[in-house]
């Protein structure tokens, strides 16, 4: 090879490294893998990556909440056609209603297509004979069944057997992760909270505490405060009883900061047991009652229909932490579930809820209130 074709191959070899070089120079630099660890919800550094790396910590992502809905239903005198040891004797199939297998069934059936309708991850129930009638429930209904749903519930002390109760979908469901877990995995703690009458030869239903876990844990309490029977002002001691063992109940429990009650309370959300002595109100109190905030902006419906008049004794009350309100948080609102097939058409009570008796006539109905329910969010 000629002297200058060699200069000529050094000079090219030598241009080519310093390029690859200066490459090399303005290549953005490779960013280290890091390697966390997470210790009591924090995350650390390891120290297997070498002292001589400054490594950033991420900003952590915002939490998202989970979404999950309550609702309430007076389910009206579901009793079964077994002679228990309660007082059933009107819903026997020698009785005067001739309470059969057929309008037995027919009624689970009417219940669990309103349920389906709302799909609701936990729902509370009254005037239910025991948990029979509910595990009978939850076998016609669908969106039970498909969410392994599961029962709380425990024997009221009222002597005609009818029950307060709670069942919950579970989270690990048909649906996606959709629903709620008991505290104690499947099956939830529940607590039972009297009512006293003063009478021990009339008792009422007691309060269900239902102990739930929505990432969150959470309380719901199911009742169904004593009626109006004998008239409103004779039995409103009664109802004002209830209310006072409610409120020491969560007011001996501050632990209990998320919590919710559901139920058939027999009042209106203005009336003195919820209004003055569980101070249920609006978002500037501690029990928000959105049964309240709901009758405001419509004061003429309501869940039940008394003399021409919509009453609201279906309510769902909420502790301030589930009425929080932010950029990503909707402000839970009640919702009525009432469609046209929920309610008589024509004759004199047209526009009422359709239940299953009209006085001694079997309507072949659903109960004689509407369901209620709300969409809450835990943070």
């Amino acid at each position: 090879m000629k002297y200058g074709s060699r200069i000529g191959l050094i000079i090219l070899s030598l241009l080519l490294i310093v390029g690859i070089n200066s490459c090399s120079f303005f290549k953005k630099k490779e960013q280290v893998p890091q390697m966390k660890e997470l210790v009591d919800d924090e995350v650390v550094l390891s120290d297997d990556i070498g002292d001589d790396l400054v490594i950033a910590i991420p900003e952590l992502p915002k939490l998202e909440t989970y979404k999950f809905r309550v609702a309430f239903y007076n389910c009206e005198n579901l009793f079964d056609t077994i002679d228990g040891p309660n007082l059933d004797e009107e819903y026997l199939p020698n009785s005067w209603r001739e309470w059969n297998s057929e309008k037995y069934i027919s009624k689970l059936k009417n219940l669990a297509r309103v349920i389906d309708s709302i799909s609701p991850d936990v729902i509370g129930l009254c005037e239910v004979e025991n948990r029979k009638v509910l595990e009978d429930l939850i076998s016609y209904s669908k969106w039970l069944t498909d969410s392994y749903a599961e029962i709380c519930h425990f024997d009221s002390p009222d002597k005609r057997g009818i029950d307060v109760a709670l069942i919950y979908a579970q989270s690990s469901t048909y649906y996606g992760g959709r629903g709620v877990s008991g505290s104690l995995g499947e099956n939830a703690a529940i607590d039972t909270i009297e009512v006293e009458t003063g009478n021990p030869e009339k008792p009422t239903r007691s309060i269900l505490a239902a102990h739930l876990n929505a990432y969150r844990p959470f309380t719901v309490f199911v009742n169904h405060w004593p009626s109006r029977s004998g008239g409103e002002k004779k039995s409103r001691p009664l109802r004002a009883n209830a209310a006072v063992a409610l409120k020491n109940y969560i007011d001996n429990h501050p632990e209990i900061d998320r919590w919710v009650a559901v139920g058939d309370f027999n009042d209106n959300p203005n009336d003195s047991s919820l209004y003055n002595v569980l101070e249920a109100r609006d978002q500037n109190y501690n029990a928000i009652n959105l049964a309240y905030i709901y009758r405001q902006a419509n004061p003429d419906l309501g869940t039940g229909k008394y003399r021409g008049n919509w009453d609201m004794f279906d309510q769902i009350i909420v502790s301030k932490k589930f009425y929080h309100i932010g950029p990503q948080n909707e402000i839970p609102q009640l919702h009525v579930f009432n469609r046209d097939w929920l309610l008589q058409s024509g004759g004199k009570y047209q526009g009422y809820p359709l239940r299953t008796f009209g006085g001694k006539n079997y309507l072949n109905g659903f109960s004689d209130h509407l369901p209620v329910y709300v969409d809450l969010e835990v943070y």
